[in-house]
């Protein structure tokens, strides 16, 4: 079945006239869907949105619809987030002048009313919000305990509130209320936690309009001020029991289009699963939104350097698998990485970037798009990022980027998963086979005789031409054993990427030590490259804090120079 076609008045099946117009956007973070809801007494607005034309073209419906005879108007807050809410926040002329009723789940309500920067999110947007009157308490802790009718007075109209409570299954009880409207136009609220503790589904006849429950396992709204995933996942079971009822036959969500009820269904089920995965995460909060806005300028940064390596040197590969007459084995590798594709992702990623310092758009915009860019990335490397040809170091550095951002936008858990190793035994071997391309000269000598084999370990070998020849690196290692906890994978390319940074730089000389300090271990790296202004600080503390280690740059009277700190492995010896 399809839906209703938005962007005119539609009417609402099973209600007693009432007609609704979707005020729909793509989906945006920093602004609602909103809709004007038309019976033939009663204006009811559901969400305002944030934007200050779609909070105009509101205002401009309600005045079209009450030319034609007068109606009261009301606001029904599905909740008190700032991007549903913005329009009876930063419009209270319009909102008194027009008498225009307000009504929001008690939660919701008494943080408006005292301007709550967390609850309504103003915080993580930057905007400070003043007090707001809201008219009418919804589904507050009386009516969940008590259930039954009781009349409120909003803006001088009479208002009848009805309770009462449905059991979904044994741990999940749906309250909802019954409005009924001095006109005897009537609509149904149910209480929807989870994305916020004040969210609520509105219905209207035969269409349910559903706020942000769908999104509210999505990165950059998972963990919003008092966000609850055992909630959330109670609330999409009792979504279920609603629209199985058979008397919804359309959704209506709070950003993007709306959905038939299976597709509503289905997304639901999804929702379930995702939200499951994010139990115990971090909250979003604006430590995190900072977090997170340093990692999406890694992913900016380092995203450009490393598959400008990996598109370059699969260009290289091509064009000498061309030269030496192997044209189909040429074809196969230009196209092993979607790297124009990626190119492009990263060129509009920086432009919003530009965007973003210019002021034209909002942190929290700019995360999200990270987590966007992330994704389109890691579905454009594909299968192909696990040929051999590619250099390993050069694919788990992609991935990491791409999961470091995803990971601390979501608020997982960061602790090290790493093994017990000798550090100073870890960077001899590192050291040792740091450039050293003699196993891909092996690999082509062992397959002479296979003809495919060959061509693979030449591919390999043309594709990994060795680096830093003008750049020489050096280890010197002081006491030993030193037992510490950390990821050496991720610590060695860490390493990896630091010395091609220097060179990059035109450093001649890379120095590596390693010795015991009084709470572990560190790792001093020296280059004549560095600087006291050298960019890459941050990435580098950020990058290492991922294996175990607190990075700090060193640029004082002696040779500047990066050092990663690790403590010893808690086992109760002193050192």
């Amino acid at each position: 079945m399809s839906g209703p076609m938005e962007g005119d008045w539609i009417e609402i099946p099973g209600s007693d006239g009432a007609y609704v117009l979707p005020f729909t956007r793509y989906p945006d973070v920093c602004c609602s869907n909103a809709y004007v809801v038309r019976t033939p007494g009663e204006v009811i607005l559901i969400d305002t949105g944030a934007d200050e034309a779609q909070i105009a073209s509101l205002a401009a419906a309600v005045r079209a619809v009450n030319e034609e005879g007068p109606r009261a108007v009301s606001v029904l807050l599905t909740h008190c987030h700032l991007d549903h809410a913005y329009g009876v926040i930063g419009h209270r002329d319009w909102i008194e002048s027009s008498g225009i009723a307000i009504f929001a789940q008690e939660e919701g309500a008494l943080a408006l009313q005292s301007g709550d920067p967390r609850l309504t999110v103003a915080e993580m947007y930057g905007r400070e919000i003043g007090p707001v009157p809201v008219d009418v308490h919804l589904l507050t802790a009386d009516d969940r305990a008590r259930g039954g009718e009781r009349t409120v007075e909003a803006r001088g109209r009479s208002v009848r509130l009805d309770a009462d409570r449905v059991q979904v299954d044994s741990e999940t009880a749906l309250y909802r209320q019954r409005i009924t409207f001095p006109s005897g136009a009537e609509c149904t609220v149910y209480h929807v936690p989870g994305h916020s503790p004040d969210s609520i589904f509105v219905r209207v006849g035969g269409h349910l309009f559903i706020g942000d429950i769908l999104f509210a396992a999505s990165p950059g709204i998972a963990g919003l001020h008092r966000w609850n995933c055992g909630d959330l996942c109670a609330s999409a079971r009792a979504a279920r029991q609603i629209l199985a009822s058979g008397e919804i036959g359309y959704c209506w969500n709070g950003h993007g289009r709306g959905m038939t009820v299976p597709d509503t269904l289905r997304a639901l089920s999804a929702l379930e699963r995702e939200t499951k995965k994010l139990d115990g995460i971090c909250a979003f909060d604006p430590v995190r939104l900072n977090a997170s806005v340093c990692y999406a300028r890694d992913l900016l940064v380092e995203a450009g350097k490393l598959f400008s390596v990996i598109g370059g040197r699969l260009y290289y590969l091509s064009y000498y698998l061309e030269e030496l007459g192997e044209e189909e084995e040429a074809e196969k590798y230009r196209d092993l990485v979607e790297n124009d594709a990626i190119d492009e992702f990263l060129t509009n990623f920086s432009a919003f970037a530009k965007e973003v310092g210019a002021g034209k758009k909002l942190e929290i915009q700019f995360v999200l798009k990270a987590v966007q860019i992330a994704g389109k990335i890691e579905r454009a490397l594909g299968a192909g990022a696990g040929d051999p040809v590619l250099d390993a170091s050069l694919v788990r550095r992609a991935r990491h980027l791409l999961t470091d951002c995803l990971s601390t936008v979501y608020g997982l858990d960061e602790r090290l998963s790493g093994e017990e190793i000798d550090l100073a035994e870890c960077l001899e071997q590192f050291v040792t086979g740091f450039g050293d391309s003699s196993g891909l000269d092996d690999a082509m000598v062992d397959a002479v005789e296979d003809e495919s084999a060959f061509l693979a370990a030449l591919a390999a070998r043309i594709a990994n031409p060795v680096l830093f020849e003008k750049t020489a690196v050096s280890l010197e290692v002081g006491t030993r054993p030193l037992p510490v906890m950390t990821d050496p994978e991720r610590l060695c390319d860490g390493i990896t990427s630091l010395i091609e940074d220097f060179a990059a730089a035109g450093a001649k000389e890379v120095k590596i030590s390693v010795a015991g300090t009084p709470e572990g271990a560190a790792i001093a790296v020296t280059s004549d490259a560095l600087h006291p202004d050298w960019p890459y600080a941050g990435i580098y503390e950020r990058r290492f804090s991922r294996c175990g280690g607190r990075c700090t740059v060193e640029t004082g009277d002696r040779d500047a120079r990066v050092v990663v700190c690790f403590r010893y492995r808690d086992d109760g010896r002193s050192r």
